[in-house]
């Protein structure tokens, strides 16, 4: 029989209510990660967003090794603590094989990495675990999940390039016109502080002069 021939069921496992299905196929994707992170006072999102700034950090660490001409134990040890801290988060968590039919041409079969969550009805933790598998299975992209430049946003975006600081054009001219006015009011500051610090300086010797 031609196993082509009959629709295959790729969603069916023993104990299906037991596993997150893949993120890949869920489609949740970097869109569904970023809107888990900008869920405001969610402990999921804030565990989320705790697991992304530390494979941040590991990766700041190991570039800078990779750049560095001579290296020193300080910053393996470095490393080797923050890679501790990612494994230590992703321990709560468990992946475990299983197998789908595929109707493709090279296989019958597809082999997927399922996490465990437990027999739980929680949509909230069913998400979080979506975004830890989508976070492990694209941990090359997980520094372009950043929060936004701008201090009055913050929120968390997926950067299309390496030096995207800011969610959105918007927030970038917001940032750069208030630098601009923070600058200016500074400046104007200072200019008169020091026309006021240098009377004060010239009364000051003229009442000696006058003594």
């Amino acid at each position: 029989m031609n196993s082509t021939a009959r629709k295959l069921r790729t969603s069916s496992f023993p104990g299906g209510d037991q596993y997150a299905s893949s993120s890949g196929e869920m489609g949740l994707g970097e869109g569904g990660v970023i809107s888990l992170l900008n869920m405001k006072r969610n402990p999921r999102a804030k565990r989320v967003a705790e697991l992304v700034e530390a494979f941040r950090r590991a990766a700041q660490l190991m570039e800078s090794i990779k750049v560095s001409s001579v290296t020193n134990s300080e910053q393996h040890v470095a490393v080797n603590n923050a890679l501790r801290e990612i494994n230590g988060r992703l321990s709560k968590f468990r992946w475990l094989p299983a197998i789908f039919g595929f109707a493709g041409a090279e296989s019958h079969f597809k082999v997927r990495y399922l996490m465990f969550a437990g027999r739980s009805n929680n949509a909230q933790l069913a998400f979080e675990h979506y975004a830890i598998q989508w976070i492990v299975d694209h941990v090359d992209a997980v520094h372009r999940i950043r929060s936004c430049h701008f201090p009055k946003c913050r929120k968390w975006f997926f950067a299309k390039t390496d030096h995207q600081k800011y969610c959105g054009g918007n927030c970038r001219q917001r940032d750069a016109a208030q630098g601009e006015s923070f600058k200016e009011r500074r400046r104007l500051y200072m200019k008169k502080y020091r026309r006021e610090e240098a009377e004060q300086e010239k009364r000051s010797k003229q009442f000696v002069r006058g003594k």
